[in-house]
């Protein structure tokens, strides 16, 4: 058998979107088969269609280890040996690690749910990972990294003959992206078949065998990896070359803005931490996943209290007690888990556009729509969000446009200071491209922006400073020009250079 999964003319439209225009892919045992494609181009949606979370229009067909294969849920898929790590993590965050990794299969004695026999399975699991959490912990308790790494756990263990992996390594560590890959070529020396879908180029060539490209819908071709390079990838992604993948303006960088001085939060995640910003500057904050980076500027925005720490925009110091004490001094924090905390993916992209800034759209006290229309319709043409119109669901466009709703959401507030956290995890080349020449405009108005990335790259591409955190402190600070990967990641694991 050549072939373990073969996906032959699929379509799939949603109302006013063609997502899928009869594409196919068609996937070898044993290896590693990578989805290239910018967001929007179809990747997810082909993946979920596989996993019976959609459907596909009539017509098309799938073939799975030489049957014909329709699952009409993912138990189902999960049951015929397909499994999935999703991009957007769904984790039950009020049921333990070990609930988390049986749910839907656990594991019985008497007809009664084995908890004990759960736990130890889980135990172990859990520790071949290397991960340290008991299987007893709430997942509510964990980080976004951890929760990802129970999600590839589970994954792992349903002993699936075809694993498909959606941004799997976008919230985890190098260390932990090892082991994964460790991982992964266990299953593949035993048969089984991944489908890896990642933005990242350089573990495309680390990792996987052939890659097959899609844009805006449609199947543009399936090579080797070791048969192309990131310009020739990128070429079949987007259609056009991209020479320039970090572009940098220039701003004049003026006076500090923006000044957190000694925070310190009550739970101790962030142990004394001070940064400054100035106008014009876009300032990196590096780091290792778990250093306390979110939770600086969580702290900071008063999304968790501090015990101690003072706060000064635009040389004036400001009390902190809710978000809406700094949203009003013209502060914006675009979050890193834009499902969870950025958007309502209910609503349409007209009504997350306006949320924040639903002052600016009152008519003599009412909420007046076509300004809110006109407002929204601005940014979606600005941010070059992939969407059929204003009155889109959210939840149906890609990640990729989903992130740039988010930042739309802030920008119409207007304020002179935006922080992103992971602002490009999960976003193709493209839309990264975009999202670094919307900060260099943004600098050259005279606004600041502080960026968390757990890439090294983009910050050394984009930012004209690092400050560099490791384990909840202050680890040091790198002038652009003195940007080195090994400087800043002995910086972030607290070596001494």
């Amino acid at each position: 058998m050549e072939y373990v999964l073969e996906m032959k003319d699929i379509s799939k439209t949603f109302p006013g979107v063609v997502a899928l225009d009869h594409v196919q892919l068609q996937v070898k045992p044993g290896e590693v088969h990578a989805l290239m494609g910018e967001n929007g181009a179809g990747k997810s949606t082909l993946m979920k269609i596989l996993m019976g979370i959609y459907t596909k229009d009539s017509g098309g067909e799938i073939c799975f280890d030489g049957k014909p294969y329709n699952a009409s849920n993912p138990k189902e898929a999960m049951d015929m040996g397909v499994a999935m790590i999703h991009q957007e993590l769904n984790p039950i965050l009020d049921m333990t690690v070990y609930e988390n990794i049986f749910v839907g299969r656990e594991l019985r004695k008497n007809g009664l749910v084995d908890k004990k026999a759960e736990i130890e399975e889980a135990e172990k699991l859990i520790r071949e990972c290397g991960l340290h959490v008991s299987p007893k912990e709430t997942l509510r308790n964990l980080t976004v990294a951890q929760c990802q790494l129970i999600e590839i756990i589970k994954a792992i263990s349903i002993n699936a003959k075809v694993i498909v992996m959606d941004e799997p390594t976008a919230a985890i560590t190098e260390r932990e992206v090892e082991f994964l890959f460790e991982h992964i070529r266990r299953l593949t020396q035993k048969g089984v078949a991944i489908i890896y879908i990642s933005h990242r180029m350089a573990e495309i060539f680390t990792i996987c065998d052939r890659v097959s490209v899609y844009r805006d819908g449609q199947y543009i071709g399936t090579d080797e990896t070791k048969n192309l390079d990131e310009a020739a990838l990128i070429k079949m992604m987007v259609g056009r070359e991209i020479t320039d993948v970090y572009p940098k303006l220039h701003a004049d960088i003026g006076e500090v803005i923006f000044e957190a001085k000694d925070i310190v939060r009550a739970d101790n995640k962030v142990k004394g931490v001070s940064l400054s910003v100035r106008r014009g500057e876009i300032l990196g904050i590096g780091g290792l996943v778990g250093a306390g980076r979110s939770e600086l500027v969580e702290g900071i925005f008063g999304i968790h209290p501090l015990s101690h720490g003072e706060i000064r925009v635009k040389g004036r110091k400001v009390k902190v007690s809710s978000p809406q004490d700094i949203i009003k001094e013209g502060v914006a924090l675009i979050t890193e888990d834009r499902k969870v905390t950025g958007l309502n993916l209910s609503g349409t992209v007209n009504d997350n556009i306006a949320m924040v800034a639903i002052k600016k759209l009152l008519t003599k006290g009412l909420y007046n729509k076509s300004k809110a229309h006109k407002a929204s319709q601005e940014y979606v043409e600005k941010l070059k969000i992939k969407t059929p119109s204003v009155n889109q669901i959210v939840g149906n466009l890609s990640g990729g446009n989903q992130q740039k709703t988010v930042i739309a959401k802030w920008l119409l507030n207007d304020p002179d200071i935006i922080i992103l956290d992971e602002p490009t995890r999960g976003i193709d080349v493209g839309a990264k491209r975009d999202i670094y020449l919307l900060l260099g405009n943004l600098v050259q108005q005279g606004k600041a922006v502080i960026i968390i990335s757990s890439e090294i790259p983009e910050l050394m591409g984009i930012c004209d400073r690092l400050v560099v955190m490791c384990e909840g402190n202050y680890s040091g600070e790198v002038q652009r020009g003195e940007f080195s990967q090994e400087r800043i990641m002995a910086l972030a694991s607290a070596i001494k250079v």
